[in-house]
Parts: C-alpha cells; sequence; structure tokens
C-alpha cells in the first residue's frame, strides 16, 4: 500500500498474498518448494483478503477527508464546516389557468396546495401556491404553481401542465400558457467540490456561508440572513454598518446560545453589529476558553398585519373569536388566548390575500365573504398579497384592533 498526491492506493489480496509468501521463505528459507508454498497460499488467502478489505476501509476514511477525494455524505460534512452546504435542487414554478366552459353562476374555490400535472406514464407534478376563486360570472383564474420535485424536469413547455387528478368543483380544465423554470438538479459532487475550493481560495469569502450554516444549527432557530460592510468605510452615519462588520438577523433561538455561535466563529477582525436591519439584541457571547465580549445581532422587524372582513353567516356560524383565530394561526401572531403562535407564514414570507381569505372561509358557519382588505397600516386597503422583506416578520393579533369583523 502507498499514498500517492494524498490518495490512498491499496493493495489488491494478490500483492498481499505474494508478500506474505516472500516473508514465508525469508523466514522457512528459500528452499521452499513448490507443494510447501501452495500450503502457504491457501493458508494465507484470507488473511489476504480481510488484509484488502481493511485496507480499503482505510482509503475510504483517508478520501473522506479530503475534498479532492470526498464523496456524497462525507463531502456535505467536510465543505459545511467551511460554511458551504451543497445546493439543493430547486423546484421549478410558473402558472396556470383554470377555465369553465361557461361563467360560473357561484363563485368557485380552487385549494392551495392542489395538484396538477403533465400527461403521461411519468408525469411532472406541481403543487398551486394559493387559494383562487373564480367568481361568479368568470370563467377564468390564474394561478401560480411551483414543482412537487426539485430538478430540471419540473421546467415544462407551455400547454403541457393539463391534468387534474382532483379536479375542484366547477373547474372544467387546467393549462399552462407559458412554460415553466427555475428547477436546478441538486449540485453534484464534481460542483459542489470546486465551489467549495474556490471558496477556500477567496478566504475571507467563506465567513458570511460558515457564520450563516453554524447559527443555523444553533437550537430552535428558524432562518438566518445576513448584511455584510466588507469595506474600511463607516457607515453608521448614514444608517449603515461599522467597517469590517456583518449583522446577522435571527428569527427563533435563545439569545445566549446564538451570541455564543457567533463569537466562537466569527473572524477576529470582523466586528458583530445589530439593530440596522433588524431589533437590537446584545449578549456577551462566551469563547470555549471562557473568554466574553459583546455581541450584537438582530432580530426580524416585526410587520403588523391588519385585516378588515365582511361576512354572511349562517346559524352555525363559530363566532368572530374563531375567525381572529383562524386569520392569525395563519399569519401568526397573538391568539384569542393570549398565547402566541408561528403561523404559517415564515420570517421574508409574503402574506397571501387568497390564504386568508381561505382562513375565514375554513371556519364553520362562514357563508360568504363579501369584502376583504388586507395591509400593513391600519385601516387596511390591499386586495393583493402583502410583500414581506427577508428580514421582516408578518404578525397579528386576535386580542386587539388588527382584525375587524363586520357582517351584512
Amino acid at each position: 500500500m502507498k499514498i500517492e498526491d494524498g490518495h490512498f492506493q491499496p493493495d489488491s489480496s494478490d500483492d498481499i498474498i505474494e508478500a506474505l509468501l516472500e516473508d514465508a521463505k525469508e523466514y522457512f528459507g528459500e528452499d521452499l518448494n513448490d507443494e510447501q508454498l501452495a500450503v502457504f497460499r491457501l493458508f494465507y488467502q484470507p488473511v489476504a483478503n480481510r488484509l484488502a478489505e481493511a485496507q480499503q476501509h482505510i482509503g475510504l476514511v483517508l478520501s473522506s477527508a479530503q475534498i479532492d477525494y470526498a464523496e456524497g455524505r462525507a463531502l456535505d460534512l467536510l465543505t459545511a464546516l467551511i460554511g458551504v452546504p451543497r445546493r439543493e435542487a430547486e423546484r421549478a414554478e410558473g402558472e396556470v389557468t383554470f377555465y369553465r366552459n361557461s361563467p360560473a353562476s357561484i363563485d368557485y374555490a380552487i385549494p392551495s396546495g392542489m395538484i396538477v400535472q403533465t400527461e403521461g406514464i411519468d408525469p411532472v407534478r406541481f403543487l398551486t401556491r394559493e387559494t383562487a376563486i373564480i367568481e361568479q360570472g368568470e370563467t377564468e383564474i390564474t394561478v401560480p404553481i411551483r414543482a412537487l420535485e426539485g430538478g430540471i424536469n419540473g421546467n415544462v413547455g407551455s400547454n403541457t401542465i393539463t391534468v387534474m387528478p382532483s379536479p375542484p368543483t366547477g373547474i372544467d380544465a387546467v393549462t399552462n400558457e407559458e412554460g415553466t423554470s427555475g428547477g436546478r438538479n441538486e449540485e453534484t459532487d464534481n460542483e459542489l467540490r470546486e465551489r467549495a475550493k474556490e471558496d477556500l481560495a477567496e478566504g475571507s469569502a467563506s465567513t458570511a456561508p460558515a457564520l450563516i450554516t453554524a447559527v443555523q444549527s444553533v437550537d430552535d432557530v428558524r432562518s438566518v440572513g445576513i448584511f455584510i460592510n466588507d469595506t474600511n468605510i463607516d457607515q453608521t452615519s448614514s444608517g449603515g454598518l461599522p467597517a469590517h462588520s456583518f449583522e446577522l438577523v435571527v428569527d427563533g433561538g435563545e439569545d445566549q446560545s446564538i451570541g455564543d455561535m457567533i463569537i466562537e466563529k466569527k473572524a477576529a477582525g470582523d466586528t458583530a453589529w445589530g439593530g440596522v436591519n433588524g431589533e437590537l439584541v446584545e449578549v456577551e457571547g462566551r469563547l470555549p476558553n471562557g473568554q466574553t465580549h459583546e455581541v450584537k445581532f438582530s432580530r426580524p422587524n416585526v410587520v403588523p398585519i391588519y385585516v378588515d372582513a365582511t361576512l354572511q353567516t349562517t346559524d352555525e356560524y363559530e363566532g368572530d373569536v374563531a375567525v381572529r383565530d383562524s386569520i392569525t394561526s395563519y399569519i401568526g401572531g397573538v391568539l384569542s388566548s393570549e398565547n402566541e403562535i408561528q403561523g404559517k407564514v415564515d420570517v421574508g414570507g409574503d402574506v397571501l390575500y387568497g390564504e386568508v381569505e381561505f382562513a375565514i372561509r375554513s371556519v364553520r358557519g362562514v357563508y360568504d365573504v363579501t369584502d376583504l382588505k388586507i395591509g400593513r397600516v391600519d385601516p387596511p386597503t390591499e386586495t393583493a398579497n402583502l410583500s414581506v422583506e427577508f428580514n421582516e416578520q408578518a404578525l397579528t393579533s386576535a386580542i386587539d384592533d388588527s382584525i375587524t369583523i363586520s357582517h351584512e
């Protein structure tokens, strides 16, 4: 066995047997005849097989510790240590239009998460991303979709998504007038290996992803964003960051655990800042040797969401409290019980108008939503999705005036 350019070269079982036979001749004498050598060969064969297998395992361990030779999960673990995780497969996105053959006599709902797909034995499947309604008198509605699985197979041509495995009531057809895009396969070992080498060659360029990866590993952390000022210019006078500093915006996790991780992983010359792009948090970060240093980071800026809905209800109506709780359970915030709930809208996630309406309609006894406005200010005026930045968290409340319910 030998190592060439850091790569372990194991011996074959035949090579090992020949080496053992040479050892036997040296020990017992060079005059061993062919019959005696055949006995030694028979005895040495299982030993050689085991030694060859052990060498292969040793080679695998050595290769797994080197970016040039590691594969699969071993390569993932190596590159994660320098803050370069494997890029996951991306799911393709696009739009489909649902049709009726005649104008709707009532409102027909198309639920979020409905499956539409291409034709064929192995169809490409997509999910609708929001609830939509073909309103009375209309014949069509366009809805955003996302592929069920990541990969380039999700990039399909126009008018190829025409199948509804479970058609909603009142819907006759579906198609995509334009092709879907954005689908990408998972990064291969070679692609990941080359990208990790580039990051290593760039030196400090790996600091940002390494910080994000490290903080994401802290218990209960749900998302991490980062802002960087890697220049020599102090931007604090204009509301920016100091020279050679970064600001992490972290959702979830304990303040102290996050501070400890930041101080352990950040570069010695960089300043951990906060309060510029989020709500300031200051802790004394503790190093493994017991030293402490002030660490700053930020929590997402809270965006209050206001909802104003007018309803028609039946005798089975569960009440306004149930509607407020249903809306809050979707957006996130404070329930009528005064308990906080995470909700389905993540940090940086847009508040979808259709999902708010769906949350209202899911309450028993709600016959119709005749008017609905949502917004970031009170009173709300929007009838479309609310855009939320990646360092913002949309929240509402069922116990104050954030959600107003009226009845016809």
